[in-house]
């Protein structure tokens, strides 16, 4: 599918922001190069590149009743399927009601997931001579 145009995009980032109106501490910062959609460190919605909403319901019942409607779809990223991700039909992005009620339902079950923990800080290799090069250094400024 090709890539939406620019407007598209941006009618249906207000379409997501206008439906997550009202929901605490959401934040919005770029996945993937697109806008999206966060709650306590995580991730709840999306506009895909191809002008599409999506929504992240890790309860695998909800994920299948959304699925179920007529014009869902799985968020594909080439041949990977994006893990309990919806991209909700077209004729949602106009119904604020519709997007409202899956912003709220992706929120709740994604924003008591607790956030993935940063890696730690890989520790500097130090070169077994570095003490003799620092030495070097320092004498030859001198």
């Amino acid at each position: 599918m090709a890539k939406a145009s620019p407007e598209v995009t941006l009618a249906l980032e207000d379409a997501l922001n206008q439906a997550s109106v009202g929901l605490k501490k959401v934040s919005s910062k770029k996945m993937f190069g697109c806008h999206a959609l966060w709650a306590n460190g995580n991730i709840f919605a999306l506009i895909w590149k191809e002008g599409r909403i999506g929504f992240k319901l890790p309860d695998q019942g909800v994920y299948e009743k959304l699925m179920a409607t007529s014009g869902s779809a799985a968020w594909t990223i080439g041949p990977k399927k994006m893990s309990h991700w919806v991209l909700v039909p077209e004729g949602f992005h106009k119904k604020n009601a519709q997007l409202k009620k899956w912003a709220e339902i992706s929120y709740g079950l994604c924003e008591v997931e607790s956030p993935k923990k940063p890696k730690p800080a890989k520790k500097a290799k130090v070169a077994k001579n570095a003490p003799a090069k620092a030495k070097k250094i320092a004498k030859k400024n001198a």
